[in-house]
C-alpha cells in the first residue's frame, strides 16, 4: 500500500461540530491508507475548529487550517494549495465515505490515465447511514467520450456528488480551481469543467460514499435572488466554455437550454427581470421559449396549455394550499 500514490482529501469545514469527527473517522477507516487529511476552517462561529484539533493531535496525516469566512469554494482552494497528494478526494465536512471507496476508485485510476474521471454512487441519508437509499440517475455509467455525460448530467435533475469522484491533481490544474464567488451550483460548474477536460469517465457502482440530507423541507423558499444570480452566472460559465461546439453538437445546446429553462422554472413567481435575463439567454441559444421540464405532472399539464400558463396554474394552487394549510 505505501507504494501506492497519496490521496489527499479536502474537507471544507463551516460550523461542522456535530459531524466532524464522524466525517474524520470515516476517512481514518479507509482501506486505502496513503492518505492526507486536508481540514480548512472557514471561520467557524462553532467548536468544529477544536473538535478538528483534537483529531489531529491524535492522528499524524491531518493538516488543519484556519481562515475568516469566505464560502466554500474559497476554503476547497485553499485545502488544494495545502495538499500534495498526487489524487484529490473532496469531502464535505458532514458526509461520509464508505471504508473502500477510496481503495477502488483509485485501483481503477491506476488503470487510466491521468485525465481520466471515475465516480461512484452515493447514498442519500438523514440521520442513520442504514436508513440511506441509493442515488439513481440515467447517468451513473461509462462514458468514452466525457462530453456525453456533460449532457446526461445537464439535461437530467441528478448530481454527481462532490465526494463521489477522485481525480489527479494534473486534472484539476487542467480545469482550474473553484469559483468562490457563486454560492449556488458552484459545485456543478467545477465538475462540468473536469468532465470536460477528461479523456473518459468510468461509473463504480460498488464505489460509494454518503451525502447527508438537509432538513429543511423547502430548499426553493429559501433562496434569494443573489443564490439564482449565482445559478444564472455558472450556467453563462457552461455557455462560454462550449459555444464553439453548438452547431457541430445541437444536442449540447438542447442540454444547455433545459438548464437555463429550469431555472426559470426553479424561479417562478419570483425575480421577473432575472426570469427576462434568462429568457434572453434561450434566445441567443436559437429557442423563442423555454424547453418544457418540472415534475412528470407539470411537464403533462405543459404540453396541453404552454409553459408559462402551467406555472401560473401551479404557483395558484401552491399558494392557495400553503394558504389554507395555515
Amino acid at each position: 500500500m505505501k507504494h501506492l500514490p497519496k490521496v489527499s482529501v479536502l474537507i471544507p469545514m463551516y460550523n461542522a461540530e456535530k459531524y466532524i469527527g464522524e466525517a474524520i473517522e470515516s476517512i481514518q477507516n479507509q482501506t486505502y491508507k496513503n492518505l492526507e487529511i486536508i481540514i480548512v476552517d472557514d471561520g467557524s462561529s462553532d467548536n468544529s475548529y477544536e473538535i478538528a484539533k483534537k483529531y489531529q493531535n491524535i492522528y499524524f496525516n491531518i493538516i488543519l487550517h484556519r481562515q475568516k469566512n469566505q464560502g466554500p469554494g474559497a476554503a476547497r482552494n485553499s485545502a488544494f494549495s495545502l495538499s500534495s497528494g498526487e489524487y484529490i478526494q473532496y469531502l464535505d465536512a458532514d458526509d461520509l465515505l464508505a471504508p473502500r471507496k477510496i481503495e477502488l476508485q483509485v485501483r481503477e485510476l491506476l488503470r487510466h490515465d491521468k485525465k481520466t474521471f471515475v465516480f461512484g454512487n452515493v447514498v442519500e441519508f438523514t440521520e442513520s447511514i442504514s436508513d440511506g437509499k441509493f442515488f439513481n440517475f440515467p447517468f451513473f455509467k461509462n462514458y468514452d467520450n466525457p462530453i456525453e455525460l456533460l449532457k446526461d448530467f445537464w439535461s437530467s435533475s441528478g448530481m454527481i456528488a462532490t465526494h463521489s469522484f477522485i481525480v489527479s491533481r494534473e486534472l484539476i490544474q487542467n480545469c482550474g480551481l473553484w469559483n468562490e464567488t457563486w454560492i449556488l451550483n458552484e459545485d456543478g460548474e467545477f465538475i462540468s469543467r473536469l468532465i470536460s477536460e477528461s479523456t473518459k469517465a468510468i461509473y463504480l457502482s460498488h464505489s460509494f460514499s454518503y451525502y447527508r440530507k438537509g432538513n429543511t423541507t423547502s430548499l426553493n423558499s429559501t433562496r434569494t435572488e443573489r443564490h439564482y444570480i449565482s445559478q444564472f452566472d455558472s450556467y453563462d460559465s457552461y455557455y462560454n466554455i462550449y459555444k464553439y461546439k453548438f452547431d457541430k453538437d445541437p444536442s449540447l445546446l438542447m442540454a444547455l437550454a433545459k438548464r437555463y429553462s429550469l431555472l426559470i422554472y426553479n424561479m417562478y413567481p419570483n425575480f421577473p427581470s432575472l426570469r427576462k435575463e434568462v429568457e434572453k439567454k434561450l434566445f441567443a441559444l436559437g429557442l423563442n421559449k423555454p424547453i418544457i421540464v418540472g415534475s412528470k405532472k407539470f411537464v403533462l399539464l405543459a404540453k396541453l396549455i404552454g409553459f408559462y400558463n402551467a406555472l401560473y396554474i401551479q404557483n395558484f394552487f401552491q399558494s392557495y394550499f400553503k394558504k389554507n394549510a395555515k
